[in-house]
């Protein structure tokens, strides 16, 4: 039998896991991304993204959760690059809100260790931590903080390392299928393989323009500060991942200072734009809403801003993630694994990609996920 080729558009979060699951197997994998990952350009940057289980959108994705959970510790080991830690997860909002509310049903189907707290406990454990009264708190023991642009270059380096041919730098411009393979126009070339992965971030609405996906970007921004006071209680093995619920469903949230401040951020509190037209550069107005919440929640943490960036979300309808094959071609899957809460995935959707491109189907139930949903 030939050797299957299969190319990867955008090396990001999932596009390197796809292509390192792809070239572990023998795979001919050619990768291909715009800039040089890690960057700061899309989705895929910050100082740390948050790893839970207690899954307030939904109970099924934690059997997704548990073999990412397996594959980000693998990537620990295989690596030797430190991209994935247990650090504990402190989540606060109203008893009766969405996220307290979905987080404690998914933790009893699926046995989530968790602590239930009340504001006085919140306040005798984390005593930097504003919470209301009359609120509740769920505290996830194994919560965990991942470091994105250190696992996008592990998965990069591993994948580079098992004979991934990785293009950088080099801009797709375009695509095409039929039964006999698949083309890539490139600004430097033209390639063909027998399938196609798309990974592309907040660039998929342009690489399916016409196939009628209600993909929508939202520019979100990043903060990282230096605690007015009491930045012991910041530092890693006394902060947990910690979030406030505010309004339905979309919380204030912030992890511990790993080197470059307490890294904080609104979530789906951003503004529609698109990957051409975005405003990479934070706003007083940006700054002011931050620390609204901030003053209200954490004031110890009112403070220097040492950095802050654009970070931007792909959002569906539904906020569940497409991965799908194309629904005109076969030999073509369709990967926007975002809504806000796709990078902890990466690991195992690396692994569901490179089963989709090679063998067509995946041993994970991914109708939730499917592209034809939409109508």
């Amino acid at each position: 039998m030939p050797k299957q080729k299969v190319i990867v558009v955008g090396l990001g979060a999932h596009g390197s896991s796809t292509a390192y699951h792809l070239a572990s197997r023998g795979i001919e994998v050619m990768g291909i991304d715009q800039y040089h990952p890690p960057h700061s350009m899309g989705s895929s940057h910050g100082p740390s993204r948050v790893f839970r289980e207690a899954y307030k959108e939904g109970p099924d994705y934690v059997p997704f959760l548990r073999r990412a959970r397996e594959l980000w510790n693998r990537l620990n080991t295989d690596s030797g690059m430190h991209s994935f830690e247990v650090t504990g997860g402190l989540f606060m909002g109203p008893p009766t809100g969405f996220a307290m509310t979905e987080m404690q049903a998914t933790s009893k189907i699926h046995d989530v260790e968790v602590e239930i707290l009340t504001p006085a406990e919140v306040r005798k454990r984390f005593p930097v931590f504003r919470i209301p009264d009359g609120w509740e708190a769920i505290y996830e023991v194994n919560s965990s903080t991942i470091f994105p642009e250190v696992a996008v270059e592990a998965h990069l380096s591993l994948a580079a390392k098992a004979g991934a041919d990785l293009h950088y730098d080099e801009r797709v411009e375009g695509w095409s299928a039929g039964p006999s393979g698949v083309t890539v126009r490139t600004s430097r070339g033209e390639y063909r393989a027998d399938r196609l992965v798309l990974t592309a971030g907040v660039w998929m609405p342009e690489l399916l323009a016409g196939l009628g996906l209600p993909l929508t970007v939202e520019r979100v921004t990043l903060w990282m500060i230096k605690p007015r006071a009491n930045a012991e209680w910041f530092m890693p093995g006394k902060c947990p991942n910690a979030s406030w619920e505010l309004g339905e469903r979309y919380p204030l949230y912030l992890q511990a200072d790993y080197g470059t401040g307490v890294k904080v951020a609104l979530d789906h509190h951003g503004t529609p734009t698109t990957a051409e037209t975005v405003n990479r550069e934070t706003t007083d107005e940006d700054r002011e809403k931050i620390f609204k919440e901030i003053r209200r929640f954490v004031p110890d943490l009112d403070g220097e801003v040492l950095d802050s960036a654009v970070c931007m979300y792909t959002n569906t309808p539904d906020l569940n993630f497409v991965v799908d094959h194309h629904p005109e071609h076969e030999n073509v899957i369709v990967a926007s694994v975002c809504s806000g809460h796709g990078f902890k995935f990466a690991p195992v959707m690396g692994e569901i990609l490179a089963d989709l491109a090679t063998e067509g189907s995946s041993r994970f139930d991914l109708d939730m996920f499917s592209a034809k949903r939409f109508g």
